[in-house]
């Protein structure tokens, strides 16, 4: 609620009292673009890369998934589809067809950080929602891992070298 005000001022100020009237547009919109930025700026700053290997490699300890594919779960937490299968973009050429299903299906599962605060202007109970996100993360691995096992021989990425790109 604390980064809504921080949007609703930021609209009232560029766009005036009446940016209530237009709810999608002067409401929901900004709150997507003031979210990415708040992880763009993490993630330029190397605290985004920190955290999504560290939450990565507890998942893969856990769950017993291949760094890569946890990694991608981890970063979908507060990125996108597209930017959490960018993460591990170097090892993509690496990935069996369990591997990569379990990523795009981490994609699916997960919204990204930004669209939470468009579902919480909507109305939607801001407690429940970074919950839901958290556990979709290995809940995807889990269901992706059922529905499509590893059966090919992993190739060995190792988290010494499973290395994030940060900002520059």
């Amino acid at each position: 609620m604390m980064f809504q005000s921080f949007a609703d001022a930021g609209s009232q100020f560029v766009f005036g009292d009446s940016y209530t009237d237009h709810f999608f547009a002067f409401r929901v919109m900004p709150i997507v673009v003031f979210l990415s930025s708040v992880i763009s700026i993490l993630y330029y700053v190397g605290f985004m890369p920190w955290l999504i290997c560290k939450i990565g490699f507890v998942m893969q300890v856990i769950m017993g998934t291949s760094p890569a594919e946890s990694m991608a779960a981890a970063g979908n937490i507060f990125l996108g589809n597209t930017d959490a299968a960018l993460l591990i973009r170097p090892y993509i050429s690496e990935l069996t067809v369990s591997a990569i299903h379990a990523v795009m299906s981490g994609g699916f599962a997960s919204i990204s950080g930004s669209i939470l605060g468009a579902f919480i202007s909507l109305g939607v109970d801001a407690t429940h929602l970074p919950t839901a996100t958290l556990m979709s993360a290995p809940a995807s691995l889990a269901i992706a891992k059922i529905f499509w096992p590893e059966k090919e021989k992993t190739v060995s990425i190792f988290n010494d070298d499973l290395k994030l790109i940060k900002g520059e």
